[in-house]
């Protein structure tokens, strides 16, 4: 008789493992993807909301006393002024995009099992991210029932992605939950 036992590859652990490691690097490649829309959500809440950039910065010059009706140093201060904030939201959405992007790439390696060190801030980094996803849509909640204006829609459609955007950080924290879990009972059956 033959002595060798066949054992499958498939064995129930390394069928989870693969589903949740699939699971955290889609999450991960999410996260990216969100972090572009959070960029656009940026530009469309500071030039087409209410409060735009324009009006503020009409506002900052008339308070200052800056305004001396169409002369040249009225012009130049609006030219620095509108510099000086678009430098600001760049440097803001390239923060923010470097921060999912961490997110996101860490996710994306640990799950595709190509990250060189065990890392485990991006972990921290979700967690921080879905706290602040979850008081955001507490509080476009409480925006929709106090609301007077007629923007339903596009505030709608804000209140869906970050609901979204919520649930993935909260599938990036179970996967890893699991994947870390499972590791732990395979490593004790060998």
């Amino acid at each position: 008789m033959n002595d060798t036992l066949y054992k499958p590859q498939n064995q129930g652990i390394q069928i989870q493992l693969r589903r949740y490691r699939d699971s955290l690097a889609i999450s991960g490649g999410m996260v990216i993807i969100m972090s572009i829309w959070d960029v656009i959500k940026l530009f469309i809440v500071f030039f087409l909301g209410e409060d735009t950039i324009a009006k503020h910065i009409e506002i900052a010059m008339n308070q200052g006393g800056i305004i001396a009706i169409g002369t040249e140093f009225e012009k130049f201060v609006k030219i620095i002024s509108w510099i000086v904030v678009l430098l600001i939201l760049f440097l803001f959405c390239a923060v923010a995009f470097l921060y999912h992007l961490y997110i996101g790439l860490n996710a994306y390696r640990v799950g595709r099992q190509t990250a060189k060190k065990c890392n485990r801030l991006y972990l921290v980094f979700s967690f921080l991210s879905a706290i602040f996803t979850g008081m955001l849509i507490i509080s476009n909640i409480f925006y929709f029932f106090n609301a007077a204006d007629s923007s339903g829609n596009i505030d709608l459609a804000f209140f869906i992605m970050e609901v979204t955007a919520l649930v993935n950080y909260i599938l990036i924290l179970y996967a890893a939950y699991k994947i870390r879990k499972l590791e732990k009972i395979e490593w004790g059956t060998r």
